[in-house]
């Protein structure tokens, strides 16, 4: 994200307002949810992924789930927690995770902010853009656990090499 802030202004702003200020400046259509969250879509290398912010109060803290829309059935998830460990141990900021209730595999990322501080637009750009980066990283080896039959070695080592060039 291109985002140019202009933080003075946005200080005082709901922390999900100065997110609303970054979506509105890449003319991204978003959403608030019946719980408050602000909800939105990016197109991502390999699908669209649907994103959302939500703002703890409780423990200032301002977070950001993507979710990859692959669920793990009861019988993946074992081998899908262990592709998590190896995924997450190359992931900078942020993490992967399967949900409990439904299986579903979501990258969650968090800005925890000192009592009475906002985010600044660059800080939610910046927790967008590593979201979709660790989602487009990751994406294949998710996929080829849960749709490809691999095992989790092979799935890692399928999404593990780095393009040169451009075709």
């Amino acid at each position: 994200m291109d985002t140019q802030p202009d933080d003075d202004v946005l200080l005082a702003l709901d922390p999900l307002e100065v997110v609303e200020h970054v979506l509105a400046a890449e003319n991204l259509t978003f959403d608030r949810t019946e719980d408050g969250d602000l909800a939105f879509a990016l197109t991502g290398d390999w699908k669209d992924y649907e994103l959302w912010f939500a703002w703890r109060p409780e423990a200032d803290c301002l977070q950001l789930c993507l979710s990859l829309d692959l669920r793990a059935s009861k019988t993946k998830r074992p081998v899908a927690y262990e592709l998590l460990s190896m995924i997450n141990q190359r992931v900078w900021l942020g993490h992967f995770e399967v949900w409990t209730d439904d299986g579903e595999v979501v990258f969650r990322h968090a800005l925890a902010l000192p009592s009475g501080e906002r985010p600044t637009m660059a800080q939610a750009a910046s927790m967008i853009d590593a979201a979709v980066e660790a989602a487009d990283r990751f994406y294949p080896a998710f996929d080829f656990l849960l749709h490809g039959a691999k095992t989790p070695d092979e799935a890692m080592a399928a999404c593990m090499f780095e393009t040169v060039g451009q075709a």
